[in-house]
């Protein structure tokens, strides 16, 4: 039977307004959580902040001496001592490291695929690396982080497409994944790759991705993410569900206090308007 969490979500504009705006507290939220969750939803959570741990693995792996993010799981000190440590990662990190050191004898990781044409696809580390990432998070039963994942290796599947069309690069090698959607992209001379039935928001990305300002660019891509976690979870009101679209969409604010103030500015309050409207304790919780 799925807990429920509410007075966690009708605390929810507490717990965030209490922060500062200008110095957003991601690590504090992320801790607070921890607090307050049953643990195995807990782990759900962790996983949304996996994005973290990714960027400072591939920096550590691909040596790219780029700030490290203390929003990781794991500290900078575990990176320090990375094959004393290597039990503690994840078996997708386990298994890429592996690979990338020539120390696994698993043929999945070949940096060759093939298309739908049966010919071979040659596929950067990274693409690789995503797509072991996509695999991992696939096996866990959660509605919400199922079909979020799902829609963002296909929202960046497309964003990609678009862009590499753009620039007549070749769209094959950038896939993350594959499918009939990865197909379709790949071989499709439609203005609109012909997935509008599949890719309800196909016009709007297009639209987005002409957008020459980066950061207007940037902030409608996220309201654009923004809305997708408020569909998933329309009807989900005091589960596990709706703390994961609340922790999305924290993600965003966080990411845009750090970019651009005024923008930073703009996303505090929608999603202080968004807990004002959405994370209300109906009367009969109130006794």
């Amino acid at each position: 039977m799925a807990r429920e969490y509410y007075y966690l979500i009708a605390g929810l504009p507490d717990l965030f307004l209490d922060q500062e705006r200008k110095d957003f507290n991601l690590i504090k939220l992320k801790e607070e959580m921890q607090e307050l969750l049953h643990p195995e939803d807990y782990k759900l959570v962790e996983l949304l902040f996996f994005e973290y741990d990714n960027v400072n693995f591939q920096n550590f792996l691909f040596d790219r001496k780029q700030a490290f993010s203390t929003l990781g799981k794991f500290p900078q000190e575990v990176y320090d001592e990375f094959e004393e440590n290597f039990d503690q990662f994840p078996e997708y990190i386990k298994r890429f490291y592996l690979q990338h050191k020539g120390k696994s004898n698993n043929s999945e990781f070949e940096e060759t695929n093939e298309n739908f044409l049966g010919e071979r696809v040659e596929k950067s580390a990274e693409v690789l690396f995503q797509e072991e990432f996509y695999r991992f998070v696939a096996n866990y039963s959660n509605r919400f982080i199922n079909q979020w994942f799902e829609f963002l290796r296909n929202f960046n599947n497309v964003l990609t497409a678009i862009s590499c069309r753009k620039h007549n690069k070749e769209i094959a090698p950038q896939m993350v994944g594959d499918g009939d959607l990865v197909e379709t992209l790949t071989r499709s001379q439609a203005p609109d790759f012909g997935i509008k039935k599949e890719i309800d928001y196909i016009e709007q990305l297009i639209q987005i991705a002409e957008i020459n300002d980066i950061i207007e660019r940037e902030r409608r891509l996220d309201l654009l993410k923004w809305e997708i976690a408020d569909e998933l979870t329309l009807f989900d009101y005091f589960s596990i569900e709706r703390i994961l679209a609340f922790v999305v969409k924290a993600g965003m604010v966080y990411r845009w206090t750090k970019l651009n103030a005024k923008v930073g500015e703009e996303m505090f309050q929608k999603l202080v308007k968004d807990l004002r409207e959405t994370y209300e304790l109906p009367k009969e919780f109130e006794k």
